[in-house]
Parts: structure tokens; C-alpha cells; sequence
């Protein structure tokens, strides 16, 4: 795999983990809050993370993290 791929990668797992975490809160939330159970939960979570702005957010703090460790690792001496 290419060294681009490998970065696309890490940047939509990261993605993936970061949405992974926010429902976790929301379906959490929405079972102490309501008694409706999960359904609810789900089409808030749903309805947050569909929004572009959200998506943009994920994607642009990924790309910045991976191109920082990127950049820390060629400072490191001996490399």
C-alpha cells in the first residue's frame, strides 16, 4: 500500500472512531433521558453527524493529528 493510502486510511479510521465515540455519548444520553430507548438516540446521532460541518470537523482534525505525527517523526535524530 502506498504511503498516501496508508494516510487515507488512518485519516478515515480516525474518522470512523471519532463518530464511533459520539454515539456512544448520544445513545447513552438518550437511554438516562428518555424512555423512548434507542431509536431516538440513534436518528439524533444521525442527524449530527450528516451534518457537513461535523463531517469537515472529523476529517480536518484527523488530517492535522496524522500530518503533526508525520512531521514529529521525521524531527526525531538518527532517522
Amino acid at each position: 500500500m502506498s504511503p498516501l493510502m496508508h494516510r487515507a486510511l488512518d485519516v478515515a479510521i480516525a474518522a470512523a472512531l471519532t463518530a464511533a465515540v459520539v454515539f456512544v455519548i448520544v445513545a447513552i444520553n438518550s437511554f438516562l433521558m428518555t424512555r423512548a430507548g434507542a431509536w431516538p438516540g440513534f436518528r439524533l446521532w444521525y442527524a449530527f453527524i450528516s451534518r457537513p460541518d461535523i463531517l469537515g470537523t472529523m476529517i480536518l482534525t484527523a488530517l492535522v493529528t496524522i500530518a503533526y505525527v508525520m512531521w514529529q517523526q521525521s524531527r526525531r535524530p538518527g532517522r
